[in-house]
């Protein structure tokens, strides 16, 4: 087994954002199997920055109280701080980014080049 695909790594990308949007601010009905990857890098980044705009409208719109109540953490955990969530859902992105940014890595370190 080696490392995860970027492919693979985006989509947990889109996982990660759309069910917490969707627990956080929606009704809570988005299951796993229910999110797909788009199908190409190009969508999966234009899939990427959607979730990014919605999920920084949401967090624009709660006030610092709400941060601080667990109303909104349902998924994947619950009665924690909201600030909780956010902190935990980015630093699960980043390490997605980096994971990515080590597959670039060992992908170009594998290329043989001609000279």
């Amino acid at each position: 087994m080696g490392p995860a695909s970027i492919a693979w790594l985006t989509w947990h990308i889109i996982f990660w954002w759309s069910m917490t949007l969707d627990h956080s601010f929606g009704n809570a009905s988005l299951t796993r199997e229910a999110v797909q990857w788009p199908g190409s890098i190009a969508l999966a980044k234009a899939k990427i920055a959607s979730l990014r705009d919605e999920w920084n409208t949401a967090i624009e719109s709660l006030t610092d109280e709400q941060l601080l109540q667990a109303e909104r953490t349902r998924w994947p955990f619950a009665n924690k701080p909201f600030y909780e969530l956010a902190g935990w859902l980015n630093l699960e992105l980043m390490k997605n980014a980096s994971e990515i940014g080590y597959c670039r890595f060992l992908y170009g370190s594998s290329v043989q080049k001609s000279f």
